[in-house]
C-alpha cells in the first residue's frame, strides 16, 4: 500500500514541494535530474544561476563554473558531492556564504546518497542566515564594552598583540596609549553613578571621532581605557593624545540637568622590536599614566625609564592582573 502511493502521480513531486529547503536530485555522473518548486524559485531570482542549475544541467559544472568571491566554496563543495557519488564518503555537509547585491546570506549544503539501482545523490540547501547573524552578534557582544559600546579588554589584547607581532616582524611603528578619567570617584560620588556612567560615555564618543578608523580603543577596566596607535610612533602618539585631552576637556558631559567638565590623564608608550607581547608596552604606557597623575592630572606623559621606579611594581602588579583576566 505504501509503495503505490509513493508511486501515484505527483505525490512525490509535492512532498518535495512542500520543503522550504531547495533540493535538487543528481545521477550518479551528477547530471541533474529533479527540482523542488524550491531550487526552481532559487534560481530564478538569482541570475545566471537560473540559466546554468536546471534539469539536464551537470552539478559539479555548475560548482567549477562559479566565479567571485563564492568561487572557493563552490570548488570545495563539488569536491564533497563527488566523494559522496564515488562512495568514499557516507555523506557530506558544509556552511558557506551564498551573499546577494542586496544581502548577506549563508546556507547549509547536505549530499545524501540513494542506496537504489540508479545511484546518484539528494542535494539540499538550507538557509542558516539567522543562525550565523546571531552568532555574529554573539561575537560581538562578547568582544564588547556593554556601557561604552567600545571593544573589550580581551579584543584590545589580541588586537595589540597582533600589532606587537607585526612590529617584531617587520619593524614598523605603534604606540599605546592608557587613559585613566580623572577624580572618577568623586564624580559619582557627586551626581550618581547613572551620571559616572555618562561620563564614560562621553569620553569614549569624544576619542572615537577623532581616532583614525584603524585605531582601537578600549575599555578595559573601571574608568581606563587603551588606546592602540598602529603606524604611530612615540612623537605621533603624544600628539594624539594632546588631542585627546584638549577634547576630553573641552567637551560637557550632559546629562538632564546636570553638565559639567571632565579631565583625563594619559600614559603613552611605544612599542618595541624586542618585545614579545603587548603587555609588556602596556606597563611603560601605565608607568607613564602614573607619572602624568603624580603631575598634576589632566596632562600627557611618555614613558620615561628614569620616571619609573615609583610606579613600576604596582603598575606591573595591576597589568598581570589585566592580562590573566583577559585570557
Amino acid at each position: 500500500m505504501t509503495r503505490s502511493i509513493l508511486e501515484a502521480s505527483g505525490f512525490a513531486a509535492s512532498i518535495l514541494d512542500a520543503l522550504s529547503s531547495h533540493i535538487c536530485v543528481i545521477d550518479k555522473d551528477g547530471v541533474i535530474v529533479a527540482v523542488n518548486r524550491a531550487w526552481q524559485d532559487f534560481t530564478n531570482e538569482n541570475p545566471p544561476v537560473s540559466t546554468r542549475a536546471g534539469v539536464g544541467a551537470h552539478y559539479l559544472d555548475v560548482c567549477r563554473c562559479a566565479s567571485g568571491s563564492d568561487s572557493e566554496d563552490a570548488a570545495k563543495f563539488a569536491l564533497g558531492v563527488q566523494s559522496v557519488l564515488q562512495g568514499n564518503a557516507a555523506s557530506f555537509q558544509m556552511e558557506y556564504p551564498c551573499h546577494s547585491p542586496t544581502q548577506n546570506r549563508w546556507f547549509s549544503g547536505d549530499v545524501t546518497p540513494l542506496e537504489n539501482e540508479r545511484r546518484g545523490a539528494v542535494i539540499s540547501h538550507t538557509t542558516i542566515t539567522d543562525r550565523k547573524l546571531l552568532e555574529f552578534e554573539l561575537v560581538r557582544l562578547a568582544a564588547t564594552d556593554s556601557l561604552t559600546g567600545v571593544p573589550n579588554r580581551r579584543y584590545f589584547l589580541e588586537a595589540a598583540n597582533l600589532e606587537v607581532e607585526r612590529v617584531r616582524r617587520f619593524g614598523t611603528a605603534a604606540s599605546l596609549v592608557m587613559i585613566d578619567l580623572d577624580h572618577f570617584k568623586a564624580v559619582n560620588d557627586t551626581y550618581g553613578h547613572p551620571v559616572g556612567d555618562e561620563a564614560l560615555r562621553c569620553l569614549t564618543h569624544v576619542c572615537k571621532k577623532l581616532l583614525r578608523q584603524i585605531d582601537v580603543i578600549a575599555r578595559i577596566g573601571g574608568e581606563e581605557f587603551a588606546v592602540l596607535l598602529p603606524g604611530t610612533n612615540e612623537t605621533g602618539a603624544v600628539a594624539v593624545a594632546e588631542k585627546l585631552r584638549h577634547a576630553v576637556y573641552e567637551t560637557p558631559v550632559k546629562s538632564g540637568q546636570n553638565q559639567f567638565n571632565i579631565t583625563a590623564s594619559f600614559g603613552v608608550a611605544e612599542v618595541r622590536v624586542g618585545d614579545t607581547g603587548a603587555d609588556e608596552c602596556l606597563a611603560r604606557a601605565d608607568s607613564a599614566l602614573y607619572a602624568a597623575k603624580r603631575a598634576g592630572r589632566n596632562r600627557v606623559a611618555k614613558f620615561i625609564a628614569a620616571d619609573n621606579k615609583a610606579g613600576t611594581r604596582a603598575s606591573l602588579a595591576k597589568l598581570a592582573a589585566l592580562v590573566e583576566a583577559g585570557r
